[in-house]
Parts: C-alpha cells; sequence; structure tokens
C-alpha cells in the first residue's frame, strides 16, 4: 500500500515539475504513473567495470561526423565544451564538484541508479543546488543483467530514474548507455530501446572526446592527454570522464583540463543546453 502511494505521489511530482511539451529533443517530458519503477534500494558505494568494455566500430551518426572542428568555427559563434561524469555519486563527487565551483564550470552526471541512497543524498542535492544535470546512467551497471533484452534494459534505466526522481523530484532528460550506444550487447535492440525512450522525450548521449580514465589506472598526466589529443576536434565536445572511488587520477586532471578549454576559449554548460545530444548513431 505504502510503495502504490509512493509511486503514485512521485509520478504526480515529476508530471506537475515537467510540462506536457517536448524542448529541443531533449527537454521537457510527459511522465505517468505507467513509466515509474519502484526502486531497492542500497547503503553501498559500488565499484563498475571500464566504460569501454564491449564495444564495436560502428558507422556514426553522419551529422556528428560533419561537425566543424573548433578552429573553424566563426568567431562570432560561442565555443561550449560540456564535461560529463559517469558512475557517481562516489566518494569523489564531492572533490570534482569543489574544482566545479571553484572555476565556475556546470557539468553533466550520469548516475548509477543503486548509488544514491540516504548516505549520499548530500551529494546529490549539492550537484543539484549548485546547477550541474543529472542523467540516468543505469540502476545497476551490470551487463549480464542490464543487456538481456530490450525489456531487462528498459527496466533497469526505469529504476534508475525512479531513485533520480524520487531524491531530486526531477525527471532526467538524457541517459547515457554503459559502454556507450554502440557497445555490441545490444545490437540486437538498440534500434527498439532509442525509439521508445525518444517517444517518452528521452535522449540518449554520448561523447566526442574521452579521458580514458576508465581503462586500467592512468595517471592524472595520461588523462590530460588523452584529452588534449581530440579537444579541439569537434566545435561543442562532449566529455567523457569517471566519477567513481578509484578514479582519483581524474580528480587531479580535472583542474588542467578546464584550464585548456578556457584557454582555447570554450566555456562549459550542461548536455541540456546543447542543441542536441551527441549521438554516434542516429535513429528516425
Amino acid at each position: 500500500m505504502c510503495l502504490g502511494i509512493c509511486i503514485v505521489l512521485c509520478a504526480c511530482i515529476r508530471a506537475t515539475q515537467i510540462p506536457g511539451t517536448r524542448k529541443n529533443g531533449h527537454g521537457f517530458r510527459h511522465v505517468t504513473s505507467d513509466n515509474v519503477v519502484s526502486p531497492e534500494k542500497t547503503d553501498s558505494i559500488e565499484e563498475n567495470k571500464d566504460e569501454n568494455q564491449g564495444v564495436n566500430n560502428v558507422t556514426q551518426n553522419d551529422d556528428h561526423d560533419a561537425e566543424p572542428s573548433a578552429s573553424n568555427k566563426p568567431d562570432d559563434i560561442d565555443k561550449v565544451a560540456y564535461l560529463t561524469f559517469d558512475d557517481g555519486p562516489s566518494t569523489i563527487t564531492e572533490d570534482i564538484l569543489d574544482i566545479l565551483k571553484k572555476e565556475d564550470v556546470k557539468a553533466t552526471f550520469f548516475m548509477i541508479g543503486n548509488q544514491i541512497n540516504e548516505k549520499t543524498k548530500p551529494i546529490v542535492d549539492r550537484l543539484c543546488s549548485e546547477g550541474h544535470q543529472i542523467g540516468v546512467h543505469t540502476y545497476c551497471h551490470e551487463a549480464g543483467s542490464i543487456y538481456c533484452s530490450a525489456e531487462t534494459y528498459y527496466s533497469d534505466l526505469m529504476k534508475a530514474e525512479q531513485v533520480i526522481l524520487e531524491y531530486t523530484g526531477t525527471a532526467p532528460l538524457v541517459y547515457r548507455f554503459p559502454w556507450g550506444s554502440a557497445n555490441g550487447y545490444i545490437k540486437g535492440f538498440r534500434k527498439e530501446i532509442v525509439c521508445k525512450l525518444s517517444d517518452m522525450g528521452m535522449e540518449f548521449c554520448d561523447w566526442n572526446v574521452s579521458g580514458e580514465d576508465s581503462i586500467g589506472t592512468p595517471s592524472a598526466a595520461q588523462i590530460y592527454k588523452n584529452v588534449k589529443k581530440n579537444f579541439d576536434k569537434f566545435s561543442e565536445p562532449v566529455i567523457l570522464l569517471h566519477d567513481s572511488a578509484t578514479r582519483k587520477e581524474t580528480v587531479k586532471a580535472l583542474p588542467d583540463i578546464i584550464k585548456l578549454y578556457k584557454e582555447a576559449g570554450y566555456t562549459f554548460d550542461v548536455i541540456k543546453n546543447r542543441e542536441k545530444p551527441f549521438q554516434w548513431m542516429a535513429y528516425d
């Protein structure tokens, strides 16, 4: 009985806070209680697999392949970079937030649902109050559980979304597939998932610049180098970094990464303010 009441109340909160129209493909959303799945909470902060596991070589969205480089962008158009962090909240999230606050930079955090609980609620509250965006990454980040079928993926994402809604009062507008949209796990049902969630007003977001900080144990210098090699390749870079307990070198690299972009004339923003999320593959 209590669980049913909680689900209905959360759905009502989301419906009243988010108008029933869509904006820029990833702005506002329709929400009904049919889309809500009750979460099972856990108090642990889990470690996660390398983000690039399971990624195959694919033909990318031609629109994004054609994006101009920053050096070719007209002088009267602002250059904007989009920092994104996967796998939080974690024990390093507040360190990341401290740096972002000091540098007056906004970022988007793709979060793991089973790591959002009463223990991490103060971190999530701070993240929201300081103007950062929260997106869905996954509930459990276990490929064997998430990617069995379209139904298991959808269930995992909705479970994570419900936790985010419960703790923030706001429904996330974007999601990021664990290991990216080109991962081999979802080859057979990728389009079904993307189209279903798009109809709900949710869009996925990949990345076009990566610190490769989840591959092995790179140093801060190597993470910075990985970002720098592609930092001006795209006019609106979406930068992948990680927010998990083992990624302390990412924290060390972050100030220099921000400095790199600022000195090149970039400002920073959250994904919802980008014209559209960066996607490796496009679907009608």
